[in-house]
């Protein structure tokens, strides 16, 4: 025991250095670009008239009015400016997209482009299928600042053409199929019918073209969050997280069988029909899909009642947490959890406890307290049912520091040690946990 406090006091003390994080060189250095953009911007003036407002790039790498990159075939970066017009046409976009070329030594405007969207929310290059070519890809917000569309473009000879555009609730460009050239998804939801679209699309031989499109049923139209990663050896998946509003999340998962787009039926017409979804109250916070177990693999989260909140109203329910895998193309529980976004842990429940131990908070203590449930006595704590503790310390609270000293210590992160104490009944009996059986299940998020 005095180790474990001795190893706590020395953890506090390390967090006493500071670094900064940046330096006073990289501070300095000017822009790059400054004079090539004095001399574009010289000619936009000249092919567009006084009368313009550069705009910006909201996100993405590309954050600059001034784009340099190399779009076509020939040596040489050309340069592309957003910048909205007050000349625009009744009916015409006001935002729009310059090109220009360098001829002799000089920077020259080639060709201006109607933009898709009223602001642009990012530019990014990809090169699609096996062509080899440069494809603009372009994401817009629009007037009402809640729809989203997005353009491929292509460029060749001084002259920009649209590939393809449309409306999007989430899009990504990445080896969706495992082919090894990058395709470009895209998700299209419907609000009105309530009815969600996955799309995925290349440039090869055939020019741009659709390779599949599949429903997703969950009829999401926010999606908040997009991970990728695997969902077993070889296979591939995005995972979207959504929100419905009213307390509801859940995920739709994407994958490919060869060029076709595949998702199972997480809320549809299915026999599991409605099981990946999640409430979201004051005692559960937002969940996304994550590796949980560190296997490899991305789980899915969804939730259930804790023992005894079966009976409470839904803003009053505590949930565990069910970590579920795809399997054959079947959503199957792989664990079962308690999930603290507040204090950003987890711990996974032993087979043993799954239905018979519940949790209790104890924000005044800043503890989680879990207890062998008796429906007799239903979540009151007291000594013939307390499991054992789960505690948060702010590693910068000296009071909290010195409360916990007759903790065990569990694990930390740059602000926060986590601690528990046990009881005999965790020690003994057909819920006791070693030690290291508890290590291997507590998650620091």
């Amino acid at each position: 025991m005095k180790r474990k406090i001795a190893a706590l006091i020395a953890l506090c003390l390390m967090l006493c250095g500071c670094s900064m994080g940046a330096s006073v060189e990289n501070m300095l250095t000017p822009p790059r670009l400054l004079a090539e953009q004095n001399e574009i911007y010289d000619e936009l003036i000249k092919s567009a008239g006084k009368n313009v407002k550069l705009k910006y790039p909201r996100s993405g790498d590309y954050r600059s009015a001034f784009v340099m990159y190399n779009i076509d075939d020939e040596e040489g970066d050309e340069a592309m400016v957003f910048y909205e017009s007050k000349n625009a046409s009744a009916g015409e976009s006001a935002l729009r997209l310059k090109f220009f070329d360098k001829k002799n030594g000089k920077w020259e405007a080639v060709y201006d482009l109607a933009c898709a969207g009223s602001e642009v929310e990012s530019l990014s290059f990809a090169s699609l299928g096996s062509t080899g070519n440069v494809d603009i890809i372009i994401r817009y917000t629009l007037l009402n600042q809640l729809d989203k569309a997005f353009s491929v473009i292509s460029y060749s000879d001084g002259v920009p053409v649209t590939l393809y555009s449309s409306s999007y609730s989430c899009l990504d460009v990445f080896d969706m199929n495992g082919d090894g050239l990058d395709e470009l998804v895209a998700v299209n939801s419907d609000k009105t019918s309530n009815t969600s679209t996955a799309m995925m699309f290349t440039n090869g031989d055939n020019g741009f073209e659709k390779l599949s499109e599949t429903p997703l049923y969950s009829g999401a139209s926010d999606y908040i969050r997009v991970t990728k990663g695997n969902i077993s050896e070889g296979t591939f998946a995005m995972f979207l997280d959504y929100s419905k509003g009213g307390g509801q999340s859940g995920t739709d998962v994407l994958y490919c069988y060869g060029n076709r787009l595949f998702s199972p039926d997480s809320v549809g017409s299915s026999t599991q029909s409605s099981i990946i979804s999640r409430l979201v109250n004051d005692y559960m916070s937002e969940i996304y899909c994550y590796d949980i177990d560190g296997d490899g693999f991305i789980e899915i989260p969804s939730t259930t009642p804790l023992p005894g909140y079966e009976v409470l109203t839904r803003p009053e329910q505590l949930c565990a947490v069910l970590w579920y895998t795809i399997s054959y193309d079947n959503f199957t529980v792989e664990h079962y959890s308690y999930f603290s976004g507040k204090y950003r842990f987890a711990l996974l429940f032993p087979s043993r406890w799954q239905g018979v131990v519940t949790a209790v908070p104890d924000f005044t203590n800043n503890e989680i307290v879990f207890i062998s449930y008796d429906e007799n006595k239903s979540l009151t704590v007291d000594g013939s049912n307390e499991l054992m503790r789960i505690r948060a310390v702010d590693k910068n609270d000296e009071k909290a520091l010195a409360d916990s000293k007759h903790y065990n210590f569990l694990g930390e992160t740059e602000e926060t040690y986590y601690c528990y104490s046990v009881t005999k009944g965790f020690l003994t009996g057909r819920l006791a946990l070693t030690e290291s059986e508890l290590k291997n299940s507590f998650i620091i998020l």
